[in-house]
């Protein structure tokens, strides 16, 4: 009989070559000889799609008793829960409060008490654990999380734009507001696109930015405001809820032909934009897709926060917010590259990251 970490390899090979998730196929190989988790209960929060189950498949070979919330409140695919029981994937109820770890996304859990502690994925979470008492690794603070926050969300938000059918980019005016790593994606695949991009920020960022792409400030609502009504697109990355609240003209803005668009995990838009008037009803728009975030460009994340149980482990660990061991994110680094389809990518991201600020 197939193991339950075979039968998600099985399914998987169906969608992904190997060299799609790499860090993942090794980890899942070198944990199921070692079990470094045997025994351990862990509440995983990540985002529950499709490419979401080779993560769960490395974690199970570790060892690990796994479950997910049965009533998730990050977005997902819910025709991934019908096969959670047979990978043995257990769906945990709300208010369940008796785990080893928690592998938490956005801070979703942070009310509850992990005996080991916690690994959070995003920035978006991290804040959420200022005041923690326990250990809180942050699989967002090192250099993997970059991959898929630069690389990955960009070519997601195209992915998403190209299903909605708007196909033809090459010359559109594109104004992305909010210049952090999801933003410099977005500028990157806009680029590849032959777009026209402006980028708008609170903080001055032109040294950061190519030559060739013009700067707002945004700061200035009246010049932030004509930007958006005369761009084909805007999307928000400013990472903050409501950031566009205080931009006069909403109005104008809401009746406007432009696009609009948001990537973040909150409403950046503001009260004064009708949902409606956002696609994905401002959601973030690459969630409206089967996959948001290719898996060439997840994996090693979801490897990094699996990774991030392992240290947990260690005793002692102070009682804050921490960075991944360095050594760790070279490991899976390395395998990324060597193995997989993004070393280019990889290699790219690093070029900018040397040749111009990082905001």
């Amino acid at each position: 009989m197939k193991t339950k970490v075979e039968l998600i390899c099985e399914y998987l090979n169906q969608f992904y070559r190997p060299e799609e998730w790499p860090t993942l196929l090794w980890q899942a190989e070198e944990w199921s000889r070692t079990q470094p988790l045997a025994g351990l209960r862990i509440l995983d929060g990540t985002p529950m799609y499709r490419n979401t189950l080779g993560k769960y498949m490395a974690l199970l070979a570790a060892g690990a008793e796994l479950w997910v919330p049965a009533r998730p409140a990050m977005p997902c695919d819910r025709a991934i829960f019908p096969l959670l029981e047979g990978f043995g994937i257990r769906q945990a109820p709300r208010g369940m409060d008796d785990f080893d770890m928690i592998l938490d996304c956005s801070g979703q859990f942070r009310e509850l008490h992990p005996r080991l502690g916690f690994a959070e994925l995003t920035r978006t979470g991290a804040h959420r654990f200022e005041h923690t008492h326990y250990p809180v690794i942050l699989a967002d603070s090192g250099r993997i999380k970059r991959i898929e926050t630069v690389l990955g969300t960009g070519e997601g938000f195209f992915r998403a734009m190209q299903q909605l059918g708007y196909t033809e980019m090459a010359g559109k005016e594109l104004l992305i507001i909010g210049y952090g790593k999801v933003g410099r994606g977005v500028l990157h695949y806009a680029l590849k696109h032959g777009m026209k991009p402006t980028v708008a920020d609170v903080a001055d960022v032109r040294d950061a930015l190519p030559a060739q792409v013009p700067f707002v400030d945004a700061n200035n609502g009246e010049a932030l405001s004509r930007a958006i009504q005369n761009s084909w697109c805007t999307v928000t990355v400013t990472g903050h809820v409501a950031a566009l609240r205080h931009v006069p003209h909403q109005a104008d803005i809401a009746a406007s032909e432009t696009i609009l668009a948001n990537l973040g995990v909150e409403d950046e838009f503001g009260p004064h934009i009708p949902e409606a008037r956002v696609l994905n009803r401002k959601h973030p728009l690459n969630f409206l897709l089967d996959e948001p975030t290719s898996m060439r460009f997840m994996e090693t994340t979801m490897a990094l926060h699996n990774a991030c149980a392992l240290e947990l482990l260690t005793t002692d660990l102070p009682h804050r917010c921490m960075p991944p061991a360095p050594d760790v994110e070279e490991r899976l680094l390395h395998i990324a590259c060597t193995r997989g389809l993004i070393g280019d990518d990889v290699k790219q991201l690093q070029c900018d990251h040397e040749n111009r600020a990082d905001a």
